[in-house]
C-alpha cells in the first residue's frame, strides 16, 4: 500500500508523480524476489485506504508493506492496513540529500526525498491501535545490501507463512517412549502454525506395501539406484552388507510411503513405530529411511521418532529455501571445536555435499529391526540449525544457530554426519544451545537464514532465540 499526503499535491506540481516513481522502485524489488505482488494501490484518504484494505483481505495476502512516500498523516491509511487483517511492515526510504552546502535544498526537494518523517508516527499510531507492526525498513532509495537483505528476508518469511496455510501433517504411531520433549498437543499445532494434524494408521501403510505392483516396484528401485551410491559393511560393527532383497523391501516401503502421503494430502509426516518378532509392522517401521528421505527431498517434511515439532522445523527451513535434514548432536571434538551433527534419518538429499550413500544396518541403535539407511554430510559452507520447541506454558518458540559445515572425516555408520562449527568453544555452544530450551532434534539446513527465521517469528508473534557460543539471546 503506497501512502500519500493529499495536502501536498496542489502545492507542489509533479511531487505525486515523483514519489510514485520511488514507490514503484520498491515494488520492483519485491517482484525480483519471486513473490506474488497482488497489488500496489496508492491511497491518500481514509476511504481509499479502507477500500483497498478490504480488497487485500479478500485476496488473503500474507504480508502487507506500507510504503511511506514522504510525510503522511497516519490516519490516511491506518484503517486500510487494519482492514487487511494480516501482518504488515512499515517502509520508508530517502534519496540522499547533500548538506555540505554545495547545493540548494528547498522544501520541494526535502519532501520529494522520501519517507523519513512519518515513520515514528506510523509505529506509534499502530501500537495505540493494538496492532504493532511486524517490522520496519528504512534506508537509502537504492537497492543496497541492507535494502536487499530486508526485502528478501521479509518476502522469504511471507512465503513460509503461505506454505503453512492449509497444510496437513500426518502422525503415525507414537513418540519414542520417554522422550518428553517430543510430546505435543495437536490443537496447539493448529493454533501456532495453522496446520491440521491427521492421524494415519500403520495398517494403511502396510496395505499399500503389500499391494505394491511390479511396475511401481521397478520404478522405485530405479529411482533408488539413480539417487544413491550403494555401500557395503564398514568398520562399524552396526553396519552390514546390503543385498538386493534389502533394497527391494526398502523400495516397497517407499512406494507405500508415496501413497500414504498422496492419499492423505500430507505436507509433513511424523512417525515412530516398534512392532515385534520381525513382523511386517516391525519390518516396515525399521525400513522407512530411504522412502522418507526421498519424500523429504521433494519438500514433504518427514521426521522420525514421531517428532512433530521437528517436522514443522524442517518444513519451515525448506519453505525458506534452506532445505532441512533431521538432526541431533552426536559427539564433539574439543581440539577442533567440531560438533558431529546428524541422525539415522530422514534426510534432505538436496543439501548433500555429494551423491548420498545407502548402507545396511544390522543394529538400529535404540530401535528394533534392521534397515538400509542413508549416509551423507550437509554441503560445506554456511549452515543453520533450527528447532521448533515449546516452553513450560506450551507456547511455541524458535531456536536457531548459524554455523559452518566443514570438510573432513565423518563416521561411516549409516547416519548423516556433518562436521558443524559454531564457534571457538564447542562446550560453551553446547551449553548455550541446550539451555535455550530446544528439543533434542532440529532441522539442519544450508545457508545463514537466521534473519529470515526472526522475521517469520515476528510475523507469527512467536518468540525467537539466537544461540552463539557467547550466549542465547531472545531476538523477538
Amino acid at each position: 500500500m503506497i501512502c500519500g499526503h493529499k495536502e501536498y499535491w496542489p502545492q507542489f506540481k509533479g511531487l505525486k508523480e515523483r514519489l510514485m516513481d520511488q514507490a514503484m522502485q520498491f515494488v520492483g524489488w519485491l517482484k525480483d524476489t519471486g513473490v506474488t505482488v497482488v497489488g500496489s494501490p496508492f491511497v491518500d484518504t481514509v476511504e481509499d485506504s479502507y477500500r483497498e484494505g478490504l480488497e487485500f483481505r479478500k485476496q488473503d495476502i500474507d504480508l502487507l508493506f506500507v510504503w511511506q512516500t514522504s510525510y503522511v498523516a497516519s490516519g490516511r491509511y491506518a484503517q486500510g492496513v487494519l482492514a487487511a487483517g494480516c501482518p504488515f511492515v512499515i517502509v520508508g526510504a530517502q534519496t540522499n540529500l547533500d548538506y555540505s552546502g554545495k547545493m540548494v535544498i528547498d522544501i520541494f526537494e526535502t519532501i520529494a526525498s522520501g519517507g523519513l518523517t512519518p515513520l515514528a508516527e506510523a509505529w506509534n499510531a499502530f501500537e495505540r491501535c493494538g496492532a504493532t507492526p511486524a517490522g520496519m525498513i528504512f534506508g537509502a532509495l537504492r537497492y543496497d545490501d541492507y535494502m536487499k537483505k530486508e526485502v528478501e528476508g521479509w518476502c522469504a518469511a511471507a512465503n513460509a507463512i503461505r506454505a503453512f496455510k492449509g497444510t496437513i501433517f500426518g502422525y503415525m504411531g507414537h513418540t519414542y517412549e520417554g522422550m518428553y520433549d517430543m510430546n505435543f498437543d495437536p490443537t496447539s499445532i493448529t493454533k501456532a502454525f495453522g496446520t491440521h494434524v491427521r492421524f494415519v494408521e500403520m495398517c494403511e501403510l502396510v496395505d499399500y506395501i503389500e499391494k505394491c505392483s511390479d511396475e511401481d516396484l521397478k520404478a522405485k528401485i530405479d529411482q533408488i539406484n539413480n539417487t544413491f551410491e550403494r555401500m557395503g559393511k564398514s568398520y562399524d560393527a552396526v553396519t552390514k552388507d546390503t543385498d538386493n532383497s534389502d533394497i527391494e523391501w526398502a523400495a516397497k516401503v517407499s512406494v507405500g510411503i508415496d501413497k500414504i502421503i498422496h492419499n492423505n494430502n500430507l505436507s509433513g509426516f511424523a512417525y515412530y513405530y516398534l512392532g515385534e518378532n520381525n513382523s511386517i509392522y516391525e519390518r516396515t517401521a525399521s525400513n522407512m529411511c530411504i522412502g522418507n528421505s526421498l519424500m523429504t527431498t521433494s519438500g514433504i517434511a518427514m521426521a522420525g521418532e514421531a517428532d512433530m515439532k521437528t517436522a514443522l522445523a524442517m518444513y519451515l527451513t525448506s519453505a525458506i529455501g534452506g532445505g532441512g535434514s533431521f538432526a541431533e548432536f552426536n559427539s564433539c571434538d574439543y581440539n577442533m571445536n567440531i560438533l558431529m551433527v546428524g541422525h539415522d534419518g530422514p534426510h534432505d538429499i538436496r543439501i548433500s555435499d555429494k551423491k548420498p550413500k545407502i548402507r545396511g544396518l544390522g543394529v538400529r541403535h535404540g530401535k528394533r529391526g534392521t534397515e538400509v539407511s542413508v549416509e551423507f554430510s550437509i554441503k560445506h559452507g554456511p549452515i543453520t540449525l533450527v528447532a521448533v520447541t515449546q516452553d513450560a506454558n506450551a507456547n511455541f518458540k524458535l531456536v536457531y544457530a548459524e554455523g559452518e559445515s566443514q570438510e573432513g572425516w565423518t563416521p561411516q555408520n549409516g547416519n548423516t554426519s556433518t562436521r558443524a562449527y559454531f564457534g571457538e568453544d564447542v562446550c560453551k555452544f553446547i551449553r548455550n544451545w541446550s539451555t535455550a530450551g530446544p528439543s533434542h532434534h532440529a532441522s539442519l539446513c544450508i545457508g545463514h537464514i537466521g534473519d529470515k527465521i526472526e522475521k517469520f517469528g515476528k510475523l507469527k508473534g512467536m518468540e525467537v532465540i539466537r544461540v552463539t557460543e557467547d550466549g542465547a539471546v531472545k531476538v523477538c
